[in-house]
């Protein structure tokens, strides 16, 4: 057999594509040429191979060269069943529906901190009320958390961080101090207004409620929030941090649900 050379082998070069998780299952394969490779040089994601042939039409596998995805010809012909090196992945449901989801878990947390409220106040005071009230009490701390605490709380996220972007300590404390001192009182005056609302009391039930308890659950819920939101700014990425926010503020919401339904004097 007469030695290799350019000229033999020169039009028998083709470029295949080589599957990753299965060796060299693309060549294994027979050979079934597809359209040329510039149609498809978008999938980066592919594994490469430049492979030769010999005269007699076989392999040539010590020729055959590992291509990088740059480095591919546009000019080759490639094989037709080719699989790609990462299959793609599904995107996660926060990804999709990130509004949906941030409002869907903050009506989960506040529906079972009011519930855990309620359980807190028959135990320790003996509080017997009827089931269709608490009923009724528990899913309007639902709505509220889903209709109007979790989407406000994703747009508000999302305005602090384009106002005052980066991760640096002056950055992170700015948010902080931004998110207490506008989001927080509104946030409890919201709550206040809504669940009692819900609940079939008046405006003016509703205004006296935040008169009488505005300042004493801002200032304790400085307190709780001030470090928590020191965490959640600086180390939380921000498609996360509403989610953050929901598991820390069970705790909060119970507490938050115990004061709102106390009694208005």
């Amino acid at each position: 057999m007469q030695p290799r050379t350019a000229q033999t082998r020169g039009a028998a070069i083709v470029l295949a594509l080589a599957v990753s998780c299965h060796g060299w299952r693309a060549v294994r394969t027979p050979l079934r040429l597809s359209r040329p490779f510039s149609a498809r040089i978008n999938d980066v994601r592919r594994r490469s191979a430049a492979v030769a042939l010999d005269d007699d039409g076989a392999v040539d596998a010590l020729t055959t060269v590992d291509l990088k995805p740059l480095d591919i010809p546009t000019d080759g012909i490639v094989l037709a069943d080719v699989e790609p090196l990462v299959p793609p992945q599904k995107e996660a449901f926060i990804d999709r529906h990130p509004l949906l989801a941030k409002s869907l878990s903050m009506g989960v947390t506040y529906g079972l901190a009011d519930m855990t409220a309620q359980l807190f106040a028959y135990l320790t005071h003996g509080e017997v009320v009827p089931l269709a009230m608490r009923m009724r009490r528990a899913i309007s701390l639902t709505l509220v958390g889903c209709l109007a605490v979790g989407p406000l709380l994703t747009v508000w996220f999302d305005f602090l961080e384009r106002i005052v972007p980066g991760r640096s300590k002056r950055a992170i404390l700015k948010r902080t101090i931004l998110d207490q001192a506008i989001e927080v009182p509104v946030m409890i005056s919201i709550i206040f207004s809504l669940s009692s609302l819900a609940e079939g009391h008046s405006p003016a039930y509703c205004l006296a409620k935040i008169q009488l308890k505005l300042l004493s659950t801002w200032k304790d819920c400085t307190a709780v929030w001030f470090p928590v939101q020191l965490v959640n700014q600086g180390l939380v990425p921000l498609r996360f941090r509403v989610i953050f926010q929901a598991v820390v503020s069970f705790f909060w919401d119970t507490y938050l649900s115990i004061v709102s339904h106390s009694v208005v004097v």
